[in-house]
């Protein structure tokens, strides 16, 4: 198995022995990347063929590099979170040895995360590569001082044009993102849909969109008065100029996220997102 480690936190460094020790106490054979910022800075692949299962220190953004890393050959992958969000990192670090007792134990559950696929269109030709997102492709200005204007088309067919600082096209797991952020829906994570998301357009009328996992959507840069950014779960993969195209679809692999039995992602979420409110109040009739 392969234990990766954002080990530029403190608190991973320090834990980083202490879970290596306990998985070698159970027999397995353990492979360490200590430093999965530099992993994810690179953009490199990881092409270990006996790897069975990913252990992650770190926050939400360590898993993201690990789903990146095992684009081409996912595998199954479950996080410690050192991080302050954690959607995606599921074991608390007060309880990660029960959590991998369960995993070892057959009890974890398998949490088939959606993910989309992504390639750049040139001057009608089509760049050779895919990339693949586990949270969201956003398409955006970046840093120019102006909007972008943008078409979004959906199987050859015109959804809407858009004003706007850019748009972004999530997954269910990146729902809870930077889609949320800029005031998109948040999705159940076992759903099968996209959400496209406009940043900041100059139109009230521009709102979000959940679309079928099916659909084969088209972002074109219309007119641009400077190069656009193509991001991908937060790292810069390409400019786009006017007359340029990203297609996106719904990957034909999910990505196997590991959870355990008594993970309540609403629990997560009323306490990472501040919910107000009480569960046992009542409404009066």
């Amino acid at each position: 198995m392969l234990l990766l480690a954002d080990g530029q936190k403190t608190r991973v460094q320090e834990a980083l022995g202490e879970v290596e020790s306990f998985l070698e106490g159970r027999g397995v054979t353990v492979a360490v990347h200590p430093d999965v910022r530099a992993l994810r800075a690179s953009g490199a692949a990881l092409t270990e063929q006996d790897v069975d299962l990913a252990v992650v220190l770190g926050g939400d953004g360590s898993v993201l590099t690990a789903a990146h890393a095992f684009h081409a050959r996912p595998v199954p992958t479950i996080g410690i979170n050192f991080g302050r969000v954690g959607f995606l990192a599921s074991l608390e670090v007060s309880a990660w040895r029960e959590g991998l007792v369960e995993v070892f134990e057959g009890r974890a559950v398998v949490e088939h995360r959606m993910r989309l696929e992504a390639r750049v269109r040139r001057a009608g030709e089509l760049e050779p590569g895919v990339m693949h997102a586990m949270n969201d492709v956003v398409i955006s200005r970046g840093e120019a001082p102006k909007m972008a204007a943008f078409r979004l088309s959906s199987a050859g067919r015109d959804v809407s044009s858009y004003r706007a600082d850019g748009l972004i096209c999530s997954t269910p797991s990146g729902s809870t993102a930077y889609s949320l952020a800029a005031g998109g829906p948040i999705l159940d994570p076992a759903l099968g849909a996209m959400v496209v998301t406009p940043i900041s357009a100059h139109a009230l009328a521009m709102r979000p969109l959940v679309l079928d996992p099916s659909a084969e959507l088209e972002v074109a840069v219309i007119d641009s008065p400077s190069p656009v950014s193509l991001d991908v779960d937060g790292r810069r993969e390409a400019s786009l100029s006017s007359g340029d195209a990203v297609l996106l679809g719904a990957a034909r692999e999910p990505y196997p996220l590991l959870t355990i039995p008594s993970f309540d992602p609403w629990q997560r979420l009323r306490d990472r997102l501040g919910w107000a409110g009480r569960l046992d109040e009542r409404v009066e009739e």
